[in-house]
C-alpha cells in the first residue's frame, strides 16, 4: 500500500532555502545553476515532484544539469553519486567539504569504490590518483576494484600511494582488464617466491616489492628465462657493491637480447667468459704482470684473436718480448698493431720482423718461450680470485 499527496499539493508547500546559501553562495553562482540547486531542492523535500526531470522542467539540457552540479560539488554542497542514472546527494550547509568536480564518467566507479572500502570513503586527492590508473596505466573500472580489494586484503590502512606502485606493476606486467588482474594474482604466489629467492642469494631478508615481482614475471613470461637460468646468472653480479633487480634486469636484459636466455646458452657463455679471462691471465704471466687483466684488458686481447685473426701463439710471442719493460701491456699492444698491419702471422715471422727492425751490428736477444701454448690451460682453476 502506498500513501502520499498528489503532486498538486506538494507544489503548495514550502520548500525551506538555508540563508547561508543565499548570503554565501548565491551571489557568485551562475544564475542557471541556481535555478538547478533550487530545483532539485525542492525534489528532496518533495519526492512526489521527483519523478520529473530538472531539465525538462527548467527547459534546458541534461549536459547543463550535470554541469550545474557539478559545480556544486566542487563548492561543498552536493555529492555525485551516479552517473546513470544520474544521481545527487544534497549535503548541509555548513558540513559540506569543498570539492573538485568529479568526472561524471567515472561516477558508477566512485560508488563502487565507497561501498568497497566502507566506512572509508576515498576523498578527492586519492580519487586524482585512481583516475591516472585508468587514464596513465590503463586499467580498466574492474580492474581498479580488483587492485583495491587486494591491497586492503594485504593491508587493511593501505595508502592510495602504495596502490598506485600496484597499479604501475600491473601496467608494466600489461595487466588491463579484471580478468587479467585475477589470473595476475593467482599467479603472484610463483613470482613472489622467485624474486624473494633472489633476494635470499643477495642476503636481503625482506619481502619482494610489486615492481621486483613484476619485473620477475617480465623475466620468466616475456623473455624466457627459467627459475634456474635467472639464478645462474646471479654470480655475475656478486663482485657488484649492491647488486639490485635494475642491475639484474640490465644483464638479462643484454643476454636476451643476445639470443641466451636458455641454462644451455648462459652456461656457454660462462664457460667462453672462464676460458677468455684464463687466456688473458695466461699473457699476463708471460709479461711478467703480476696483477690481474681487467675486463677492458681481455676484451682488447680478445679482439686481437677474434676481430684481427692474431694467432695466441703470436699473442704469447709479443708478452715475452714485452717481458721486463715499464708497461708489458702497452709495449705487447704496440707490437701486435705493428705485426698485424705487416701482416705477420706467426712468432717466426715476427721475429725476423723485429731482426730487420733492429740497427746492424746490435744484438739483443731473442723473445724465448717460458711457457707452451697449452699451458695457459692451468688458470682456469680459481678464476675469481684476485
Amino acid at each position: 500500500m502506498i500513501c502520499r499527496f498528489e503532486q498538486g499539493t506538494a507544489r503548495r508547500e514550502i520548500t525551506p532555502v538555508d540563508n547561508q546559501f543565499i548570503a554565501d553562495y548565491l551571489p557568485k553562482a551562475p544564475g542557471l545553476y541556481v535555478q538547478v540547486y533550487l530545483y532539485g531542492l525542492m525534489q528532496c523535500y518533495h519526492p512526489a515532484l521527483a519523478e520529473g526531470s530538472v531539465d525538462q522542467a527548467l527547459g534546458i539540457s541534461p549536459q547543463a544539469v550535470e554541469e550545474a552540479y557539478a559545480y556544486w560539488q566542487k563548492e561543498g554542497l552536493v555529492r555525485i553519486v551516479s552517473a546513470d542514472p544520474f544521481t545527487v546527494e544534497y549535503a548541509t550547509l555548513g558540513t559540506g567539504e569543498r570539492r573538485e568536480a568529479v568526472p561524471l564518467k567515472y561516477g558508477d566507479l566512485i560508488r563502487s569504490l565507497n561501498t568497497l572500502t566502507a566506512p572509508r570513503q576515498f576523498g578527492m586527492r586519492e580519487l586524482r590518483h585512481v583516475y591516472d590508473w585508468i587514464e596513465l596505466y590503463h586499467l580498466s573500472e574492474g580492474a581498479v576494484l580488483t587492485l583495491v580489494s587486494h591491497c586492503l586484503e594485504k593491508r587493511k590502512n593501505c595508502s592510495v600511494g602504495y596502490m598506485t606502485s600496484v597499479a604501475q606493476s600491473w601496467s608494466l606486467a600489461g595487466v588491463e582488464t579484471q580478468e587479467q588482474a585475477i589470473e595476475y594474482l593467482a599467479d603472484s604466489d610463483v613470482r613472489s617466491h622467485g624474486a624473494k629467492a633472489i633476494l635470499n642469494a643477495w642476503h636481503l631478508r625482506r619481502p619482494p616489492t610489486e615492481d621486483e615481482m613484476a619485473r620477475y614475471n617480465r623475466w620468466t613470461k616475456d623473455w624466457g628465462f627459467t627459475h634456474e637460468t635467472i639464478l645462474r646468472v646471479l654470480p655475475r653480479l656478486s663482485k657488484t657493491a649492491a647488486p639490485s633487480f635494475d642491475k639484474l634486469d640490465e644483464l638479462l636484459l643484454e643476454l636476451y637480447e643476445q639470443g641466451k636466455a636458455t641454462a644451455a646458452a648462459v652456461e656457454q657463455d660462462d664457460a667462453a667468459a672462464m676460458e677468455k679471462k684464463a687466456f688473458a691471465k695466461a699473457v699476463f704471466l708471460r709479461a711478467g704482470k703480476a696483477e690481474q687483466p681487467t675486463l677492458s684488458q681481455m676484451n682488447q686481447l680478445e679482439m686481437y684473436e677474434k676481430e684481427l685473426g692474431l694467432s695466441r701463439e703470436l699473442i704469447f710471442f709479443g708478452a715475452d718480448c714485452a717481458r721486463g719493460t715499464n708497461e708489458p701491456f702497452g709495449y705487447l699492444k704496440k707490437k701486435l698493431n705493428d705485426w698485424h698491419e705487416a701482416g705477420i702471422t706467426d712468432p717466426a715471422g715476427a721475429e725476423q720482423f723485429e731482426e730487420s727492425r733492429r740497427p746492424r751490428g746490435r744484438k739483443e736477444q731473442k723473445g724465448t718461450s717460458l711457457y707452451k701454448n697449452e699451458d695457459f690451460l692451468q688458470f682456469e682453476v680459481n678464476l675469481d680470485e684476485d
